[in-house]
């Protein structure tokens, strides 16, 4: 499958950042001050990285002098002294021992240098990388930062979104319309829970027909496959997701048994920019008309109650007195090839179930030494009750 600009910026951001991210991170700016015109050039670069990225960083100076770094140098050439290792107490900023060298210990001072340091949570230590390095003799000019920071800002393209799912009131029947009032939202029990997955579909462009090679044709378009990021929700019902944001991003929460499926468009507009922090949207889920049945199993007597003319022939199992079979199995099932269902044995003759959706379903009903019965049935929103006697082999 053909692979986007996008789809190439995410693997490169995953191989250095790997399938998670950071929320706030550190920016080392290295300074040589002892040269003309980089201090500038310095604090240039962290008025822009202030501006664009905001709260997301924090930026650190760290200063070096040429000046000693020369004295450091000739003394270990000339008396064969040997370079001492950096002394935690004395760095301006944690930086674990193997994230970088030291700059006095390089054989060539940074004039200029952006480290970025973050917490991975993950392996539980501090990360860095190198974004930028400037390498005496050369030094940095003001008209170099815009050019700097294109080569930094790449780093932070992603973005966080908290995802809160909710619940919204029910649908009490087929053909009821479902209360969205604010007063109905407010007392109607939202809460989702935990290990929903919410997916975020980041609507990339692959490209354009124009830019496509005359030997290569243009892309199909199930090639153009949008880049997909997926997280599962807390207790709270959050899901967190870091992604790589696109013009149109669309969020879909994929049905279940307790309620419907829904997807939302985000577009890039209401995306947060890295100064103003954390995305939040909210999805409101449908619940599904949710029916309980009880069932009744019971021994069919030898002789059967009578009936009146009223009652057209239909006996009133529940006025009458019942044998309970306990040992009986109730399974049920939906007529979509779903997996059967089996009922609690809860007291007397009676089988319960709940959280069932509404509709036509099968009811299997097995008993050592009677009859297995079958029977399809209709079920509505709330309780349903059902008696079935079962007559001995």
């Amino acid at each position: 499958m053909a692979k986007g600009p996008a789809q190439l910026q995410l693997e490169r951001l995953d191989e250095v950042f790997g399938p998670g991210y950071f929320e706030h991170g550190r920016l080392v700016f290295t300074i040589c001050r002892d040269k003309t015109g980089v201090m500038k050039v310095a604090h240039r670069l962290q008025h822009k990285v202030n501006e664009i990225l905001g709260a997301m960083v924090e930026v650190v100076m760290e200063h070096v002098k040429h000046e000693l770094w020369l004295k450091l140098h000739e003394a270990s050439s000339d008396c064969s002294l040997h370079k001492g290792m950096e002394v935690p107490e004395c760095q301006v900023t944690d930086i674990p021992d193997g994230i970088r060298e030291h700059p006095y210990r390089r054989e060539h001072l940074p004039t200029l240098e952006v480290l970025l340091l973050w917490y991975d949570p993950d392996s539980r230590t501090t990360r860095g990388r190198c974004l930028y390095t400037m390498a005496h003799p050369e030094l940095p000019s003001l008209e170099q930062v815009d050019g700097i920071f294109a080569q930094i800002e790449p780093y932070f393209a992603k973005r966080w979104l908290v995802v809160q799912l909710r619940l919204a009131p029910p649908v009490r029947g087929e053909f009821e319309e479902a209360d969205t009032t604010e007063d109905a939202l407010a007392s109607a029990d939202s809460h989702v829970g935990a290990g929903v997955q919410v997916t975020l579909l980041a609507c990339h462009p692959l490209g354009f027909a124009s830019d496509a090679a005359a030997e290569d044709g243009v892309t199909h378009v199930s090639q153009c496959q949008p880049l997909s990021f997926k997280a599962l929700t807390d207790h709270a019902g959050q899901a967190k997701i870091c992604f790589l944001p696109a013009a149109l991003n669309r969020v879909q929460v994929e049905e279940t048994d307790r309620f419907h499926g829904n997807e939302v468009s985000l577009l890039a507009s209401d995306i947060k920019t890295l100064d103003q922090g954390v995305t939040n949207i909210e999805v409101r889920l449908l619940p599904k008309a949710l029916a309980t049945i009880v069932v009744h199993v019971f021994e069919m007597p030898r002789k059967l109650p009578p009936t009146t003319d009223e009652a057209d022939g239909i006996i009133d199992w529940a006025a009458e007195e019942r044998q309970a079979l306990p040992a009986a199995s109730v399974q049920i099932s939906a007529l979509k090839d779903n997996p059967m269902v089996q009922l609690q044995h809860s007291e007397g003759d009676s089988f319960v179930v709940g959280g069932l959706a509404e509709g036509c379903v099968d009811i299997v009903v097995s008993c050592p030494g009677y009859t297995t019965e079958e029977r399809t049935i209709m079920l509505l929103v709330g309780p349903n009750e059902f008696y079935i006697p079962l007559s001995s082999l």
